[in-house]
Formats: C-alpha cells, structure tokens, sequence
C-alpha cells in the first residue's frame, strides 16, 4: 500500500521501501511459512520509483526557479 502511496507523493518513498526491505527479510528468515514476497518487492520497487521521481523533481524545481 505504501509502495502505491509513494508514486503520486514522494513522502511515503522512504516508508515504502524500509516496509518492503523489512517485510522480505522476514519472509525470507520464515522459511516459507509467510508468503507475500512478490507483493512485498513490488512495494519495494514502487517505493524506489517514487523516491527516485521526488528527487528528480525536487531537483528540477530547484534548479528551474
């Protein structure tokens, strides 16, 4: 959910991908008892995304101004 959040407001970026870090290391240490892996990458991956465009536009504004 933060994943999604962290694509239209660069806020939530961090948040998302310290959810998703954490949430892979422990599906990963539960050894297969927990599922979810691909949901958990996916948010981690929109997280990066969206830190990675709040940091170019960030950037671009200050530099544009």
């Amino acid at each position: 959910m933060l994943g999604l959040l962290a694509l239209p407001l660069g806020v939530f970026a961090p948040f998302a991908i310290w959810s998703g870090v954490r949430s892979l290391r422990r599906i990963r240490a539960s050894g297969g008892e927990l599922r979810g892996g691909a949901s958990a990458g996916g948010g981690l991956i929109a997280g990066l995304i969206g830190l990675a465009t709040f940091l170019i536009g960030t950037a671009y504004w200050l530099i544009a101004s």
